[in-house]
């Protein structure tokens, strides 16, 4: 192990450590907040396995959708969530508020070129993690999908696993992951005014279509994120707002000096 892994470990396990009052447990489910989809999953979505999202239409690059979905689905956790990238982090610290994930909890760290894998191969060992986003804009292997479920399969981490990248949306590759996510933003129907006598368009609605489940049967759901806010304390405002980088509080972003971090 290089003395620069070791570092960039090290300094992982200390954030994690002062992020208190988290015990990790590999069993039971994450409740996406949603009951119809959280019926379909048994419960929610399986602890300490992969979970693949992807963006749709003029979103497969950015899968803001996504990103949201997952901010809210890890604000109804407890825990330290480390989000990985290969290049610079999308993501806006008031979007992510907005979400419900608590800043306090968040660590992001940034891999360097080719070296992503490895780094969430590293994280996703790590007990005292509730969960890990990594951001890829490159295809994984079979072999590293599988490696890298094993190892979540393994601690209890769970792996959300964003791909911004339109090619890749287009056509996923196989992979050992345990669902298979594509979140498209569609119209919602217009309704009528009575006030004013004029059509006015709603907020808009998600497509959520699941499209891999090892244990299940699949199925597409349209929902209004805006409806889940009181009732499913689901807020999935906008976590990419600017595009800007979050500097959330202790948060720390491991540079060139992490190296490829492989095993």
């Amino acid at each position: 192990m290089t003395h620069a892994k070791m570092d960039t470990l090290a300094l992982l396990r200390d954030k994690i450590r002062r992020i208190e009052g988290f015990e990790q447990t590999a069993a039971g489910r994450l409740s996406t907040g949603i009951p119809a989809i959280d019926a379909c999953l048994h419960g929610g979505l399986t602890r300490g396995g992969l979970h693949e999202f992807f963006g749709a239409g003029s979103d497969r690059s950015l899968a803001a959708r996504p990103t949201r979905f997952i901010a809210s689905i890890l604000a109804r956790t407890d825990g330290p969530v480390i989000w990985a990238s290969e290049e610079h982090l999308d993501l806006s610290a008031a979007g992510i508020r907005r979400s419900g994930l608590n800043l306090g909890r968040l660590i992001c760290v940034t891999a360097i070129k080719g070296g992503l894998t490895a780094l969430c191969e590293d994280v996703v060992r790590e007990r005292g993690v509730c969960a890990l986003v990594a951001d890829y804009r490159t295809p994984l292997s079979l072999t590293e999908s599988r490696r890298l479920h094993l190892a979540a399969e393994k601690s209890g981490v769970t792996g959300f696993l964003i791909f911004r990248s339109a090619a890749l949306a287009a056509a996923p590759p196989a992979s050992a992951s345990v669902t298979r996510w594509r979140i498209a933003g569609t119209p919602s129907p217009l309704s009528d005014d009575t006030a004013s006598y004029s059509p006015v368009a709603s907020s808009e609605r998600w497509a959520v279509d699941l499209l891999r489940h090892r244990s299940g049967s699949l199925g597409t759901w349209l929902i209004n994120p805006a409806d889940h806010v009181q009732t499913h304390s689901l807020p999935m405002a906008s976590a990419l707002v600017d595009r800007a980088v979050a500097e959330a509080p202790r948060a720390v972003q491991a540079t060139d000096r992490a190296g490829a971090l492989r095993a």
